[in-house]
């Protein structure tokens, strides 16, 4: 009986060690700040492994960065705006939206509390006219961030020409551009509300989550920062697709629930802390404005709302399909 349970014992150890090593390693793009925390919870909690994905996260401050270093190879999901797939789309890059990271509108608006700039969520057109002619913050040049401020320019009509933008990283290195005076706003995304929010070194004037105009803002909803693999990954390991797919529907689950909230926090800390005064506050308001957007399927129609404003905007020189570029099996 000893020896039955000693074998028994033995193939258990060997079938357990050979599914492990047929788990994928699979390279995320993470952000500063709260981050990609749908797959910081998943790694974290052992969901990627659960459904044979090793996750790995990547801090990339933007994008087109995140886009660039999918593209080349060096990462194999990246997190960002269809803005950015869209145009990489039209080059021809075969890319795919496989879950969204972010559901809601990440944009925000950020400005120095000594230019008493008019809240846009109240009054768009007063709050673009103040910051006529001013220096704008961006994350990178061509982000999704420029592109839906061009937008709100000539929705409130002014021109994107009106503005001069430049490119300040993600919003920690954003807020230290703000603080010294670099720029007069920052087109950019949490943690920097919750900054501003809690230190009051500066005051958030619009939120594309809640702001409700303009409509081609708003109804962009549902899919405002998808994760994004290119075909060769879905043609050659499809598995590893779904696996990221079901790893993030735990961690959905997982985020959702208030009571795990705390440990979400936590979660998040460990992969991101604000070395500043206030950083744990500053860390949980974030959170908490976050966690609503942290679901992963994908509006359709706030994908084409999308790639109508770029239309509308002559971002792109014609009508995009954007079927074409959601994985057939996205949530």
């Amino acid at each position: 009986m000893k020896k039955i349970a000693s074998l028994l014992a033995l193939c258990a150890c060997v079938i357990g060690g050979a599914a492990r090593a047929e788990d994928v390693t699979v390279k995320i793009q993470d952000y500063p700040g709260v981050g990609n925390m749908l797959y910081r919870i998943a790694a974290s909690k052992g969901f990627c492994e659960k459904h044979g994905v090793k996750c790995q996260l990547q801090m990339i401050p933007s994008g087109p960065l995140g886009m660039q270093a999918l593209l080349a190879k060096s990462i194999d999901v990246s997190f960002g705006p269809p803005e950015v797939a869209i145009n990489a789309a039209l080059k021809g890059a075969p890319v795919k939206a496989v879950v969204s990271g972010a559901q809601l509108n990440v944009f925000q608006i950020v400005v120095r509390n000594d230019l008493k700039i008019p809240s846009g969520d109240q009054d768009l057109k007063a709050m673009m006219a103040a910051l006529k002619g001013m220096k704008i913050g961006v994350p990178a040049r061509g982000s999704g961030a420029e592109l839906q401020f061009a937008l709100l320019a000539e929705k409130s009509g002014f021109k994107p020409a009106d503005y001069t933008y430049v490119a300040v990283g993600a919003p920690n290195t954003s807020f230290g551009a703000l603080s010294s005076k670099q720029i007069e706003a920052s087109v950019t995304f949490e943690p920097s509300g919750s900054i501003c929010d809690v230190t009051k070194a500066c005051a958030t004037v619009y939120r594309g989550a809640t702001a409700p105009e303009p409509k081609e803002i708003s109804s962009t909803n549902g899919a405002s920062s998808p994760m994004w693999v290119t075909q060769e990954s879905i043609d050659k390991n499809p598995k590893m697709v779904d696996g990221l797919i079901a790893a993030g529907k735990d961690a959905e689950a997982f985020i959702q629930n208030p009571a795990n909230f705390e440990e979400v926090l936590k979660i998040g800390k460990s992969y991101f802390e604000f070395k500043m005064p206030a950083g744990d506050a500053i860390m949980e308001a974030s959170m908490k404005v976050a966690i609503p957007s942290y679901k992963i399927s994908i509006s359709r129609e706030a994908m084409k709302q999308i790639a109508a404003n770029m239309l509308a905007m002559k971002q792109i020189p014609e009508a995009f399909d954007t079927a074409k570029i959601i994985y057939a099996k996205a949530p």
